[in-house]
């Protein structure tokens, strides 16, 4: 069973099963990573995490990161479905530079979210704010991210994972869906491999969470990436829309806009998730469309949704 973040139980623990945890050693990682990534490196230190977008040499999205610092290493977190794509990529350029790019093995990943989960009186948790939001204590990295709701990572052994969750005296367990549709809420996309090498970052509302930034050097794609901010060539952006219970449909698939008393296959759908016999679905779209006039439905089986946010 899938929760919407109003709803949560008051602690739980979510897997990041669908989700690779990437190591990036060596003297050069954030110089070389500031010439791949769409995020301003130089914001990255070890009180403070960024999202980011890795672009192929056209500006289309082929990954979107979580990056933080863990003592001297750069991590991240990304899609277990685009990290075969994403690493080929981004290995092409790591011959230049004194940079190791690992698969990090070692390392666990732990959600924790919860109606209650700010009541535990835990002071790694307390002391991280929306600005300080990360930092590693005992070889254990937290990290804060605060919408849709407040909810927190975990990186570390799965000893000391276990150990740090233990006085917790009832935990509900969920899966990665979970987390997933967290995202979902969020307006945070969900790039699977799908739909990987298809769109603009902006396309996916990567800018609303300062994945991109506009002032820094050149990265890979960076020329397509400011040339669509700058001149309003980008005419998508990420939605979440919610209709009564369907199957869950395929990444990748279209939807169908009425207009008039037709219907016209559009937009590309990034995930979907059946929450409280409703089903949720992420799509981008054409932007600037008007809610309360647009009526969309699934091409499979005519579900109709609504427009719930953009």
């Amino acid at each position: 069973m899938l929760y919407p973040a109003q709803s949560l139980p008051p602690i739980s623990k979510i897997s990041l099963d669908d989700w690779q945890l990437i190591k990036v050693s060596g003297v050069d990682n954030s110089k070389f990573l500031q010439g791949q990534l769409t995020a301003d490196i130089n914001e990255l230190n070890d009180n403070h995490w960024l999202f980011s977008a890795h672009c192929d040499p056209k500006g289309k999205t082929l990954a979107n990161l979580l990056i933080f610092k863990r003592h001297e290493d750069i991590y991240y977190l990304v899609r277990k479905s685009v990290v075969d794509i994403h690493l080929k990529e981004l290995k092409k350029y790591a011959i230049f530079s004194k940079v190791s790019i690992t698969i990090e093995s070692s390392l666990s990943v732990l959600g924790l979210a919860g109606t209650e989960i700010n009541s535990q009186n835990l002071e790694a948790l307390a002391t991280l704010t929306s600005q300080n939001n990360c930092h590693t204590v005992n070889n254990l990295t937290f990290i804060k991210i605060d919408f849709p709701t407040d909810r927190y990572l975990i990186i570390g052994t799965d000893e000391e994972i276990a150990e740090f969750i233990a006085p917790f005296s009832s935990i509900t367990t969920l899966p990665a869906s979970q987390w997933a549709l967290l995202d979902m809420q969020a307006n945070y996309p969900i790039i699977d491999a799908p739909v990987s090498h298809q769109f603009l970052p902006q396309a996916f509302n990567l800018q609303q969470f300062a994945a991109i930034s506009f002032t820094k050097g050149c990265y890979c794609g960076q020329e397509m990436v400011a040339r669509a901010q700058y001149r309003g060539i980008n005419k998508r952006s990420l939605y979440l829309l919610i209709g009564e219970h369907a199957d869950s449909v395929e990444i990748g698939d279209t939807l169908e806009q009425k207009l008039g008393d037709s219907w016209r296959e559009t937009g590309c759908i990034l995930a979907s998730f059946v929450v409280n016999n409703q089903i949720w679905v992420q799509a981008i779209l054409n932007n600037e469309i008007p809610e309360n006039e647009a009526t969309f439905r699934l091409k499979n089986n005519h579900q109709i949704l609504t427009i719930i946010n953009n």
